[in-house]
């Protein structure tokens, strides 16, 4: 099973999007950043593997995820800005924890 979905139409605008950042290669690390009303925030980052990252190949990127992160979240799911409503690319994770949140009107 694939830890990161992500379609043809999201996987073309995102290395569009690393292309245009003139990046040397698609090595990504993803990095827990916290949690905010929002939800769970994640990090992409051009980082080298880690020891016990699990490495995700789609096509030419090189996904590098610690093992927590797959057992906690499940996964990943990249959007394209279609599928993302016209809202962007969006990375999120496939289980997201519900909000403990009772600050925002709607958590």
């Amino acid at each position: 099973m694939s830890n990161v979905r992500i379609s043809d139409e999201a996987y073309e605008e995102f290395k569009g999007f690393l292309d245009s950042h003139c990046l040397e290669n698609y090595d990504l690390r993803v990095t827990y950043m916290g949690k905010n009303c929002q939800g769970v925030t994640f990090n992409i980052n051009c980082e080298e593997q880690q020891p016990g990252d699990i490495v995700e190949k789609i096509k030419d990127i090189n996904f590098f995820i610690p093992q927590e992160l797959i057992d906690e979240y499940e996964g990943f799911i990249i959007l394209s800005s279609t599928e993302n409503n016209g809202q962007g690319l969006e990375f999120k994770p496939i289980r997201v924890p519900k909000s403990n949140c009772t600050v925002c009107p709607g958590c």
